[in-house]
């Protein structure tokens, strides 16, 4: 057993925190994660930013002034504030010892004194199509009385392997469907004209796509966390590309989808959000968006080579347009929780 300390970090806590960001990158480089790895400045930012709507805290066990585990813990403020997200990492030459338990022990009391009931977190696990890499998390929390509510295929497609001459065919295919909507493309900040509309649709994003066991509840995403949410973009230096799908004749935002692309990261992008309004669907216009958005990348990052995504494996529809796409499963994503007593 290792005699090591658990403590909250501050932003003061400079050496600590260069400590963490060490732990947190050995932790991917041994563990052969083929997902981007977080990037330093997102991980400092972590310490300084504030977000309208959660709070976070940085746990860690410290073994003589060094990082050798951490926890960070998500709080939502503005809905399912009955939840508790966190992840637990250490470091490959401290495990075994007892690190982790301790530090997901400490989590759950912590979550007990807040009133949080029910705790979550993902893992990363190899499909048998894609490349190996190392996954301690799903024993170690399935021994801790955490079940598995929802599995994620995490796609990625290589952008060096795409077939344009294929996506010129579905772009023109899906266009004959889609007459009445035009295509808007932009990044950063969005336009007033749009905010309210994507606001609108990210609230969606949780009681339209499949949530397996997943005790989550409908999302609050008003203007103000849009533009909440564009400020810590904007701090963060991350390239954030939109594209949306507007009815022409209601001026209605009927789809939307962005791709983030971290500071000083030029190979790997990641897909965020992708949705389509209700009452215009079969339209293509998941399609068009995703063409769109996917082909502008490398106008703005010409090296970049993957983007990566994400969905439950029941999400048959949005699967097979990102397959059209050239995506292939790279990992499993699974969301593990546990309710308190």
């Amino acid at each position: 057993m290792s005699d090591f300390a658990i403590v909250r970090l501050g932003h003061t806590d400079h050496d600590l925190i260069q400590s963490k960001i060490d732990t947190a990158l050995s932790v991917f480089a041994h563990d052969r994660i083929p997902l981007p790895p977080p990037t330093p400045t997102s991980l400092m930012l972590n310490f300084i930013q504030h977000h309208r709507n959660k709070t976070r805290e940085e746990w860690a066990a410290v073994e003589d002034g060094r990082v050798i585990g951490f926890s960070p813990v998500h709080l939502p403020v503005l809905d399912n504030t009955h939840n508790l997200q966190f992840d637990v990492r250490v470091h490959p030459d401290f495990r075994r010892r007892g690190v982790g338990s301790a530090l997901l022990g400490h989590v759950e009391s912590r979550a007990a004194e807040l009133g949080r009931t029910n705790l979550t977190v993902s893992v990363r696990s190899p499909v048998p199509e894609g490349p190996e890499f190392l996954d301690f998390g799903s024993a170690f929390l399935e021994r801790h009385g955490y079940a598995k509510a929802m599995t994620m295929g995490l796609r990625f497609v290589d952008l060096d392997d795409v077939d344009d001459a294929e996506l010129d065919r579905l772009w023109t295919e899906s266009l004959e469907h889609a007459e009445g909507f035009e295509i808007v493309l932009f990044e950063g900040a969005i336009d007033e004209a749009l905010v309210d509309g994507i606001g609108y649709l990210h609230s969606r994003i949780l009681t339209d796509s499949p949530t397996g066991d997943w005790d989550v509840r409908k999302i609050v995403f008003d203007t103000a966390r849009v533009r909440d949410e564009e400020r810590l973009r904007r701090e963060q230096g991350v390239l954030h590309l939109h594209a949306a799908a507007v009815h022409t004749e209601s001026g209605t935002v009927a789809g939307y989808t962005e791709i983030h692309i971290d500071a000083g990261r030029e190979h790997e992008a990641n897909q965020g959000d992708t949705i389509v309004d209700p009452r215009f669907r079969g339209h293509r216009l998941g399609t068009l968006l995703k063409i769109a958005n996917q082909r502008r990348v490398r106008d703005w990052r010409p090296k970049m080579r993957r983007i990566w995504t994400g969905n439950a494996e029941d999400n048959r529809h949005m699967i097979a347009i990102n397959e059209s796409l050239g995506y292939r499963r790279g990992a499993f994503g699974t969301l593990f929780q546990k309710a308190l007593a």
